[in-house]
């Protein structure tokens, strides 16, 4: 079963806040808000990490776009769809030349909101699905070096390390073995911590050929 998405709604209007963490906390979504550019940036670069982001642009000391860039110089992959009052057509290209995935006026329709953000998140999960099971066909796993691990990591630590070398996301971990999102997440620090790695990628020397 997956996990619920998770949401990040950036904005100075506290009202406008509270009304969009509403609906979406009603459709069983996972909701952070931020009510500045650098309240979001100090969430995200202590590990936040949305399945997608919500912005405005009008806001003061960092505007929606200087804020969608210090977002992607942190965490790249992760989808921005601006959420805004400016409705001119200058405004919306630069957003989406920025690399937004779409552009959403307000007052906006709850439902059309809704549908389109459904949309997008569905979209990226299929991608990160393909993705993973790409990587892994390329991948084999090594059995000296698990039995190496064997000594070294927990029964559940060596199923969750060996999954990360494959390429799989955390979601898709905690899918795949019935675990919860935080757990697999709290697994992989201690795997990280255990093999004295950073990055998820250099896992795979210590389990695959």
């Amino acid at each position: 079963m997956n996990q619920p998405f998770r949401i990040m709604i950036i904005d100075d209007d506290m009202s406008l806040l509270r009304t969009v963490e509403s609906i979406f906390i009603g459709q069983g979504y996972i909701v952070s808000l931020a009510k500045s550019g650098k309240q979001a940036l100090n969430a995200l670069s202590i590990g936040n990490t949305p399945d997608l982001i919500l912005l405005d642009i009008a806001m003061p000391e960092m505007d929606g776009y200087a804020t969608f860039k210090e977002i992607k110089a942190i965490q790249p992959n992760v989808p921005i769809i601006f959420l805004t009052s400016m409705e001119d057509l200058q405004a919306e290209l630069t957003a989406l030349e920025l690399g937004a995935i779409d552009y959403i006026t307000k007052p906006f329709v709850t439902d059309i909101l809704l549908a389109r953000v459904r949309n997008h998140l569905e979209h990226s999960r299929k991608l990160q699905k393909e993705a993973a099971q790409t990587d892994t066909l390329k991948v084999k796993l090594d059995k000296d070096k698990i039995a190496k691990m064997q000594g070294i990591l927990t029964e559940a630590e060596l199923e969750v390390g060996k999954m990360i070398a494959l390429g799989y996301t955390n979601q898709e971990i905690a899918d795949e073995l019935n675990y919860s999102y935080n757990y697999v997440k709290k697994l992989a620090y201690r795997i990280f911590d255990k093999l004295n790695v950073s990055k998820r990628h250099e896992l795979r020397w210590f389990f695959v050929n």
